[in-house]
């Protein structure tokens, strides 16, 4: 749950590790209005190392609004994931009619695999006799030496 802090005149939201990434740019917004600039970034990177929301940082929105703001908040493993997750959105916004193909075509490769299966077992079982289950069996292999 956000925190709201007034000193004198100025009222700020202060947001938490859980709050939307919205929420931190307007504070950010409100800050510059209120003190300028470079006291606004001071105070924006005081408050995100304490209550930083590093979800936000794999956002790539978020990311290029810092960028804009010359806020610099991110590690190398944060970028990393951010492009990943814009390459994952390109991707899977390429990939939805493969979606559909996929979600086909997967559920009758199985069933003709089990088909297969079936038809195999099936021409197996027709073509065993009483003396091939016989020989499964100690006493079956024994019986036929004896026949001899």
């Amino acid at each position: 749950m956000s925190k709201t802090l007034t000193v004198d005149t100025y009222s700020f939201v202060i947001p938490e590790k859980d709050d939307p990434c919205d929420l931190w740019i307007s504070y950010y917004n409100t800050l510059k209005k209120s003190v300028g600039s470079a006291h606004a970034k001071t105070l924006w990177l005081i408050t995100w190392k304490s209550n930083g929301a590093t979800s936000c940082t794999t956002r790539p929105s978020f990311n290029q609004w810092m960028d804009k703001q010359g806020l610099d908040v991110s590690n190398i493993a944060t970028r990393t994931l951010s492009d990943l997750s814009e390459i994952q959105g390109n991707f899977f916004g390429l990939g939805k009619n493969l979606t559909k193909v996929v979600a086909i075509g997967v559920p009758v490769v199985l069933i003709a695999l089990i088909l297969g299966v079936l038809v195999i077992g099936k021409k197996a079982v027709d073509s065993t006799d009483i003396e091939d289950i016989k020989m499964l069996t100690p006493i079956g292999r024994a019986s036929k030496l004896l026949v001899k």
